[in-house]
């Protein structure tokens, strides 16, 4: 038996006559398959998905897994999909898999994926190759890991990408086909609740300092989408060197990493290093914002460690 479980999204919208709205239980998309304990937990699009839901989320996931589940599949939207399947993936401690799909077009579509992409999460869960991977995502006949997956468009079918690190397979001819299980892998304590406040901040031309000062006194923890490899203007400085608090450093780009000796100027890598910043490494922005909160939830400390044991 597997399992799936239903928040909304796209996948489940149907166009009724002003445009796409949640319209579809898991009843409903699992009615072409067999085998399936369908589960609705919501119908909602994803940018209503918060962390605390995320987390009865994971509870009734692994409670399927003791029920005898081989895997668990998540329907959920596009839009949030790659920061709810990476947060579950800093929790997912069990060898079986816990399988992240959408849809790009709604049911209603001509040519929706919908369908598509719920059989190709089946034929992903039901592989033994696919045990101990972690969190895993299934999209236009591309497998995922949670760790790298990142939405680059906003309507195309092949909007998913795994930048830095490539696909961990795909499915072709009703077939999984592993190209890469090379994922380290957090496995945090279970979380309870989210207790703390992170604060995500966009850098941009002539960049006012008005936000960043807020941001520094009224969160437990900021996480800076910074310029090329992770910087700042020069007159931010001041600021940094005065935060109590945790601060990631990430950058804006879509893909490479966050530097770590190349530049020395004012506002740069080495700059912020002297002064406390964490570089993210090859973490995403929202990624690193999920990662900080639950560190900070936690009462972990160490969050360069944590950042570390990603590499």
């Amino acid at each position: 038996m597997l399992s799936l479980i239903s928040l909304g999204g796209t996948i489940s919208m149907l166009n009724l006559g002003e445009g796409a709205i949640p319209s579809l239980n898991a009843n409903d998309l699992t009615s072409s398959f067999k085998d399936i304990n369908a589960i609705t937990f919501s119908n909602i699009s994803s940018p209503n998905i918060t962390f605390s839901m995320l987390i009865e989320v994971l509870n009734l996931a692994k409670e399927e897994i003791k029920k005898g589940s081989r895997a668990v599949i998540i329907a959920q939207g596009t839009d949030t999909l790659e920061e709810s399947s990476f947060f579950c993936n800093l929790f997912w401690d069990l060898d079986e898999p816990l399988i992240f799909t959408g849809a790009m077009k709604n049911p209603s579509e001509l040519g929706s994926d919908y369908l598509a992409n719920i059989s190709n999460a089946i034929t992903l869960a039901n592989s033994e190759l696919a045990r101990g991977l972690g969190v895993l995502c299934v999209l236009n006949d591309s497998i995922h890991s949670a760790q790298f997956i990142h939405k680059s468009n906003s309507f195309s079918l092949e909007t998913f990408t795994s930048f830095n690190r490539g696909l961990v397979g795909e499915i072709k001819e009703g077939r999984f086909y592993l190209f890469n299980n090379n994922y380290k892998r957090l496995k945090l304590k279970p979380l309870k609740e989210i207790t703390k406040k992170v604060a995500l901040l966009k850098m941009c031309l002539d960049f006012d300092n008005d936000m960043l000062e807020y941001a520094l006194n009224n969160y437990d923890g900021l996480v800076i989408s910074g310029y090329g490899a992770g910087h700042v203007m020069a007159r931010a400085m001041p600021i940094i060197q005065k935060a109590n608090i945790p601060i990631i450093m990430t950058s804006r780009c879509e893909s490479g990493k966050a530097g770590l000796r190349t530049y020395a100027y004012a506002g740069a890598e080495v700059d912020l290093i002297k002064n406390g910043v964490i570089m993210s490494e090859y973490l995403s922005d929202v990624k690193a914002r999920a990662l900080l909160i639950s560190a900070l939830s936690l009462g972990i400390t160490n969050i360069k460690g944590m950042i570390e044991e990603l590499i």
